[in-house]
């Protein structure tokens, strides 16, 4: 009892503090700048996606001759170079291929690191191929970056139809809110790959990922803890709902474990101890209140005392995630966070394992 009232009281006021530092983070205000920008997407059997993307950027409200769009071909067994190629030509882009050459290079880190490198601008964003944004997506960046200002992470938005779309939705808005309100604090935790941007000397001052090169997952994360060392005080969060990149839900259970997973896993590398501790007491907290749940069946604990805890581990979350699901087009919270409630622990726990003594496919590539 008193073990599962200690955790309950931080679930409580972690998930307050979270939605209070969700309401403080300012609104990024028009300014009216004119950066050029090097917009880098590193792809891997994107062929029905790549199109829809380069589309997009075509589309935009900003001047053609302000940026350019580099693809980067991470050994893809599809027909993206050649669909990438074809289209070139066609589009109003400052389009470029970039394809990695040598196999001992490859993933996400390798391309992303080329694109940088290939890059003539010193503003860089990136992206990935199977997303989608509005028409001021590279302007809303334009207002975000100052003098002062080193990186700026963007919002990313899961959509999809269908209750398991849903639960991903405010999962991810979840994740999304806790990564901009650490970043807020200088505090940071998370960010997303899909929608970031950095400058292109403090990506070259932090060595880039060359302390975590080989780790399949974390361009995102680690790049984040690396430049708010370097550069404190340089590293904003994009609020603003221009800057929402979408991104579909998966439809099937298998890929959405192999995403999860291969998340889940970067933490073990993680060298900022306070993450690593938080996953951990993460961990011990849903597996306390599953273990809670267990008793209450039992008999052991007292199930009024259990369903007064489970209602108010619900309504703190709610209070926390539905502004951030709101921001980034979202319907209503309620029901998917009901039964978010419902089944997150299990997925939290059977994560955590996973994480640690299971493996994963990524874009064709099996990891352990």
């Amino acid at each position: 009892m008193i073990l599962i009232t200690a955790f309950t009281l931080l679930h409580v006021l972690f998930y307050l503090r979270l939605a209070q530092g969700w309401r403080k983070i300012p609104v990024v205000e028009k300014s009216g700048n004119k950066i050029s920008f090097s917009v880098i997407i590193p792809v891997r059997n994107e062929a029905t996606n790549i199109q829809t993307i380069l589309k997009n950027l075509e589309s935009q409200h900003y001047p053609k001759e302000l940026f350019e769009v580099i693809v980067i071909d991470d050994f893809s067994e599809d027909d993206t170079a050649q669909i990438v190629n074809q289209l070139i030509p066609s589009l109003n882009l400052n389009l470029r291929l970039v394809q990695l050459s040598d196999p001992t290079k490859q993933g996400k880190k390798h391309a992303l690191t080329a694109g940088v490198k290939a890059a003539k601008y010193e503003t860089i964003l990136t992206t990935d191929a199977d997303c989608w944004f509005g028409e001021s997506w590279i302007r809303s960046y334009s207002d975000a970056f100052g003098k002062e200002v080193n990186m700026v992470a963007g919002p990313v938005a899961i959509e999809g139809r269908g209750i398991f779309a849903r639960l991903q939705q405010v999962e991810f808005a979840g994740l999304i809110g806790f990564g901009a309100v650490t970043i807020s604090e200088e505090n940071p935790s998370m960010c997303s790959g899909a929608n970031l941007g950095f400058k292109k000397a403090a990506f070259e001052e932090v060595g880039g990922y060359t302390d975590n090169l080989f780790t399949p997952s974390g361009d995102d994360e680690f790049l984040l803890f690396n430049i708010m060392r370097k550069f404190p005080h340089s590293t904003i969060f994009l609020q603003s709902k221009e800057a929402v990149v979408c991104t579909p839900a998966h439809s099937k259970l298998r890929s959405f474990v192999n995403q999860r997973t291969r998340w889940t896993s970067k933490w073990k590398y993680n060298k900022n101890w306070k993450v690593r501790i938080s996953a951990i007491l993460f961990f011990l907290d849903y597996l306390i209140f599953y273990g809670a749940i267990a008793g209450a069946i039992l008999g052991i604990v007292d199930d009024v005392f259990i369903t007064g805890i489970a209602i108010m581990r619900f309504l703190v979350l709610l209070f926390f995630v539905s502004p951030v699901n709101r921001f980034m087009g979202g319907r209503s919270s309620f029901f998917p966070l009901l039964l978010f409630q419902i089944i997150y622990p299990l997925h939290v726990l059977f994560m955590g394992m996973n994480s640690i003594f299971g493996s994963y496919t990524w874009k064709g590539r099996k990891y352990g």
